[in-house]
């Protein structure tokens, strides 16, 4: 009777030791939550399939895409060792009429996150009767050192409330420059981290990020005749991007005055975003 008993002992340990280690596995992370299949095919030349995944559909303005490798092989195996490089085309008017030019990016890192790609492409115009683009994708893929091209014709909405501008620096800087609002995506009242990022139009076909200019804000309610307190004005964390802190003090439409400087000098005027809470 005492075995038994002891047996029945350690078999409920047990019980007990897996249950604990299965509840302190760490939770698996989805790269693909909140995201959206928004074009898929086949990159030849690189025996790749490949998706590309967002938020929601193309946007005038700062786009976090996830591009899916898998291999045309087996279809059922994911790419995770690939070099990928998004080729953005808008082409405006017809024939030998025709310009064209392309946009800011941030192609993916050439190792995987989580098993995915992750990159952005800076919309600067939306589809219109005149212009259309082209979203290509290239891969390299190192498993059989391939490489080949996905090509998507897209359609680029203008989102009812602007989260993107081009405009032309004043004096005596005039480049052309894009500056994208990031965040807050989810505003609420309180502290919100805010986020820019900032490309110069160095020709129709190259669009870098520039990290060398400072960007102030100051956030106001127009309906109320107020601003807000404790506001962090975006630095640079590079990569074009700029980082920093904005408050709402209440729930309505906010509207967020950015000044934009070079060594000191203000090269833009009336630039705003509106962030409705």
């Amino acid at each position: 009777m005492k075995h038994i008993l002891k047996f029945i002992y350690i078999l409920l340990i047990s019980v007990l030791l897996i249950s604990c280690d299965k509840n302190n596995e760490a939770p698996t992370i989805d790269p693909l939550d909140g995201y959206t299949k928004l074009k898929e095919g086949y990159a030849l030349g690189a025996s790749a399939k490949v998706e590309i995944w967002g938020k929601k559909n193309f946007f005038m303005g700062y786009n976090n895409l996830v591009v899916v490798l898998y291999d045309s092989l087996n279809l059922k195996e994911k790419i995770t060792d690939a070099h990928i490089h998004f080729m953005p085309l808008m082409t405006m008017g017809m024939g030998a009429m025709a310009m064209q030019h392309t946009c800011p990016i941030e192609n993916p890192d050439e190792t995987d996150t989580n098993d995915v790609f992750p990159g952005a492409v800076a919309f600067v115009m939306p589809t219109t009767a005149d212009g259309t683009w082209k979203l290509g994708i290239a891969v390299h893929n190192h498993k059989y050192d391939k490489e080949g091209e996905a090509n998507f014709d897209i359609t680029v909405d203008n989102p009812e409330t602007s989260v993107l501008t081009v405009f032309t620096a004043l004096a005596p800087d005039n480049n052309k420059l894009v500056l994208s609002i990031l965040e807050p995506s989810k505003p609420k009242v309180g502290i919100n981290d805010i986020e820019f990022t900032l490309h110069r139009k160095a020709s129709m076909m190259d669009w870098p990020a520039d990290d060398s200019y400072t960007i102030e804000i100051t956030p106001e309610m127009p309906s109320m005749g107020h601003g807000s307190p404790n506001n962090v004005n975006p630095v640079s964390s590079g990569n074009g991007h700029y980082k920093g802190k904005v408050n709402f003090t209440m729930t309505g439409e906010w509207k967020i005055n950015v000044l934009v400087k070079k060594d000191g000098n203000l090269i833009s005027k009336d630039l705003y975003f509106n962030i409705t809470l």
